[in-house]
Parts: structure tokens; sequence; C-alpha cells
């Protein structure tokens, strides 16, 4: 596809007002994941309550005038070292499901017009964060390699594992590949599930159920464990607003399934799920711990794995970190980190060399600091037990 010369910056307002449609065709067409779509954004926009006038987005388009590539950016400043940094990152940094970019290019060709669209701008950004992208993916090997032919310093930054499942068929296909005790827990929670009559699971799909799907799930979210840690979706204003947007407007395109689990007519488990082809995120779940010796959150992902998996999802991805209860689910986990590349200019690798020399100091006082081995003293042979000789009509002893 033959594009034009560059990679292009507008503001926040002016490209939503000129090509927000196109930029929906471009996701719709490309298949990509929900966080790459003018929905995500707007939803982060609004949730945060974010400044617009700190948002730009880097696009191009095609000789047709058609999108080919688009990346909201904010351009924001950080102290550091007693100084004013100029820093760029991707809007959905500040919650993405993976780290990703919407084009329909090859990846590295739109990674490397981007960054020499950036390095254009010299004085305009010290450092570009690209967060959680996948280790060894095509997007990630893009990224290291652009800045390193437009000769920008990158620091890695470590991110953790994120689980999925690779669903091999049904429910059951994917069982059988678990441990017997885990494998009959499974089975007899979905069992309980399926036969107690006083347990029910409501699915939600359509924009006019999320008003009432929403109210449920906060209540349960109030009484959950994450409630006391500040946490859940109630806990924080941004957090209820971005979540409440993004079911609105991704039920409408129907991506949504939310549901709840009641015992004896009280919600005690939920999720919210976003659906894309094959694929199914799950963005929140959570329990009424007054129902914990039932398990509800366990039930509940029993019969939304039977539900996909019956219906030809691939994939189910628990997105976020790899906490114990997903690792019992799946090993399968997206390893990720974040970048951080720094301009071409002294000031910037004068940051970046700063930041290094800090991070060996820390790294050497860590080892430093480690408690030191005892050493186990290795035990040594017995002497060969003696043998007594009853042979002679007196008693002799030889080794």
């Amino acid at each position: 596809m033959v594009t034009s010369a560059k990679v292009q910056f507008l503001s926040w307002e002016t490209f939503l007002a000129e090509h927000e449609a196109a930029w929906m065709r471009l996701w719709a067409a490309t298949g990509a994941a929900p966080d790459l779509s003018p929905i995500w954004a707007r939803s982060l926009v609004h949730g945060h309550g974010l400044d617009t006038s700190e948002l730009q987005v880097a696009f191009q388009t095609n000789h047709c005038g058609e999108l080919t590539l688009v990346w909201p950016l904010r351009f924001t400043e950080q102290r550091r070292l007693g100084l004013t940094w100029k820093k760029v990152s991707a809007l959905a940094n500040i919650f993405c499901l993976h780290g990703g970019l919407l084009t329909s290019l090859d990846t590295g060709t739109a990674v490397r017009q981007i960054l020499k669209a950036l390095r254009a701008e010299t004085g305009a950004w010290s450092w570009v964060d690209v967060d959680l992208l996948e280790i060894g993916s095509p997007l990630h090997t893009a990224w290291v390699l652009a800045a390193r032919q437009q000769d920008c310093r990158v620091e890695h930054i470590a991110k953790g594992r994120s689980p999925y499942i690779a669903s091999p068929g049904t429910l059951d296909d994917f069982l059988a590949t678990k441990g017997h005790s885990f494998r009959r827990g499974m089975r007899a929670r979905r069992r309980e599930a399926s036969t107690d009559p006083g347990i029910e699971v409501r699915y939600f799909t359509q924009p006019h159920e999320m008003a009432s799907y929403f109210a449920l799930t906060l209540s349960i979210e109030r009484k959950s464990w994450k409630q006391g840690e500040g946490s859940s979706l109630a806990s924080r204003d941004w957090e209820t607003r971005l979540y409440e947007d993004l079911l609105h407007r991704y039920a409408e395109l129907g991506r949504v399934l939310g549901a709840v689990l009641f015992i004896d007519g009280v919600p005690a488990a939920h999720s919210m799920d976003l659906l894309q082809g094959d694929r199914v995120y799950g963005l929140k779940s959570s329990f009424d711990p007054a129902f914990a010796v039932r398990r509800p959150g366990v039930m509940l992902l029993v019969m939304r794995l039977e539900r996909y998996f019956s219906r030809g999802v691939r994939e189910f991805d628990f997105i976020g970190r790899d906490e114990d209860y997903k690792l019992q689910w799946s090993r399968q986990c997206r390893a990720h980190e974040s970048l951080r590349l720094y301009a071409p200019t002294l000031a910037a690798r004068a940051l970046h060399l700063s930041t290094d020399l800090r991070r060996q100091v820390r790294a050497y006082r860590e080892r430093l600091s480690a408690p030191t081995p005892i050493p186990v003293p290795v035990a040594q042979p017995l002497p060969v037990a003696a043998r007594v000789s009853l042979d002679s009509p007196g008693l002799s002893v030889s080794n």
C-alpha cells in the first residue's frame, strides 16, 4: 500500500473531528485489540479527566487519504534530577490490555516512521515511553531496532507476566490437560452451578442492560477484598467512570459479556469480559467473601469458559499480573516489558547514563545486603565397618 511521505501530528480534538470515523474503520478492518479503538481512547480521556491540550495523535494516510496508522500520545513534563524533562507516552499507557499499535502497515515500517517523525521534533521530547510490550513480539522487536537506527538509547523496564488459556477445544478437552485434583474440583464446581437450584448465572450483553449490570458489579466490588485495598471499581472515581463508559460503548458493538452469579438470590460474584473475534479479555472479576466457602468466582469462571470454548473461542486472556489463582489455570504467560527511548540529544543521553548508573548501584547494593548463604559442611564418609572373623579359635578384627 502506498502511503504519504511521513507521519503527521494533530491535536486530539482536531483529529477526532476529522478522522474518528476513519479511525474506527481502520480498527475494525485490522481486527485489532479493543484498546486500540477510539472507544477505548475516549473512555480513558473521560475516565481520567485528562487535559486534552496535552494530547496529540500521530497518524499516516495512504494516497487515497485512508488512515494506515493511528497512535494517540500524551506530551507532558516530569521532574528528574532537579530538572524538567519533556515526556511523550502512548495514551494507552494509562491502561491497556497489552502494548499495541494500530496500523495496516508492516509493523517494522510503521514504528520506524513514527520514531523518525518524532526525531524530527528534537526539542519536543526527552524520552518516549512505550508500555507493556510482549517481549520478543514483532512490535517489541520493531521498537528496539528502530531505536538503534535512530540513535536512541533504550531503557528496559520489566513488567512481569500475564497468563492466558489457549483452548484445545471444549472445556472438558482443556480440563483433560490438568492434574486430577484440579480437574475433579472444577468439574464439581460446574456440576454445582448447573444443578443447584439456589445458584443462577445471569448474562448481560445488550446496551440497555449495562446500567443494571454495573450496579450489581459495584455492589459486589464494595464487599470484596479489593475494597479494603483501595483497588475495587467502587473505591476510585476515575475507575468507575472508565469502566462504566467502556461497557456502554462496547455493548453497542456487541463486544461485552457481563455475568453475575447469584446464590439464593444474592449477587455473589461478577465478571466483565470483552470479546474480540476468537479471543476474550477478562477485564474484571470479584466475589463477595461472605460466600467464599462456595467459591462463587471459580464457579463463574468455569461457566464462562464452558460457554466460550463451546462457541469457538480460542483464547481467554486473564490480562494483568500472574497471580496465583490465574497460574492454577494456566502456566502459559506473555512476558512484558516497557521501553523508554531517550532522544538523541546530549541532555537525554546524560539522563539515560545517570539512570543506568543508579540502576547498577542499586543492584550492587542489593547484592551486598542479601544474606550470605551459610556454608553447609560436606559430610565425610564413615569408616568402613569393622568385620569380625570367627574363623579361628581366637577373635580377630580386620579392616
